[in-house]
């Protein structure tokens, strides 16, 4: 990681659409929707421990938008010790501190960005590009439930700030199925709120929205649900549901055309 500087991890998500895609696939765990990778049993075989999989996502073509695209989601899990560890949601990071209960470390992943070719309403926006985003994060554990926070940091494209905290609760229904939910709020800085969802007057005059400034506040909520079958000691399948909705300037966008983001997510995947 130290080889890597966050420079040319910009540079890395900047390079196209098919990387805005898999932004699109690395964000779900902050987003709220569904989080398929995290959703893979414990591992804990030795010091090394690994899950491969993948499936299908379907979810709104972007952030507000009434319409839906189905993508498809690969994923992966590498983790050292439960002390290192590479995966879909937070990216390359490290657990600082690690106790049963209690979980501190730092992270850095890939944030989708948005191009203005995904749907006729953005047409006249601009694209935003993906970028490098920075992870705090922590979460403490008492039971089935767990509280969570992330502090996250883009690093190119919107150069936005993103706050979530959340709760969530795990319950073993049989030796092969559990059953999880959570709920969480993301809080968004000004760079990110008027990237994503603010309209300046020459966007206005492309685009035939009207102008519109947003600013800092809570931009949604989200709820998911998620089942998983633990098929076989290595072989497991997951489905997510999720809805969030988006709230204060979000909603209030001329670009958003649904505060209410629905989503779904199927995978299966494989641990060794």
């Amino acid at each position: 990681m130290n080889r890597m500087s966050v420079s040319s991890l910009t540079a890395l998500a900047s390079s196209g659409r098919i990387l805005r895609a898999a932004g699109a696939g690395v964000i779900l765990a902050v987003t709220g929707m569904p989080a398929v990778a995290q959703e893979a049993p414990d591992a804990g075989r030795g010091d090394w421990s690994f899950v491969l999989g993948g499936g299908a996502l379907v979810r709104p073509s972007y952030e507000g938008s009434d319409k839906f695209s189905v993508s498809p989601l690969p994923f992966v899990s590498i983790n050292w010790r439960d002390r290192v560890f590479l995966e879909m949601g937070r990216g390359l990071g490290v657990n600082v501190v690690r106790t049963d209960a209690l979980r501190l470390g730092v992270s850095v992943g890939l944030a989708p960005g948005r191009d203005e070719d995904d749907e006729d309403h953005l047409r006249g926006l601009g694209d935003i590009d993906a970028a490098a985003r920075g992870h705090v994060f922590g979460s403490y554990s008492f039971g089935m439930v767990q509280l969570g926070l992330d502090v996250s940091k883009d690093f190119g494209g919107s150069e936005g700030v993103l706050v979530r905290p959340d709760v969530s609760v795990k319950v073993p229904l049989s030796e092969s199925w559990t059953l999880s939910s959570s709920v969480s709020a993301t809080w968004a800085n000004d760079d990110y709120m008027q990237s994503f969802f603010g309209v300046s007057s020459s966007q206005s005059r492309k685009s035939g929205l009207e102008r519109y400034d947003a600013g800092a506040g809570f931009k949604s909520v989200d709820f998911r649900v998620g089942l998983n079958w633990a098929i076989s000691e290595s072989w497991f399948a997951t489905a997510n549901v999720g809805v969030g909705v988006l709230l204060g300037d979000a909603a209030d966008s001329p670009i958003t055309e649904s505060e209410v983001q629905p989503s779904v997510g199927l995978a299966v995947g494989y641990r060794f």
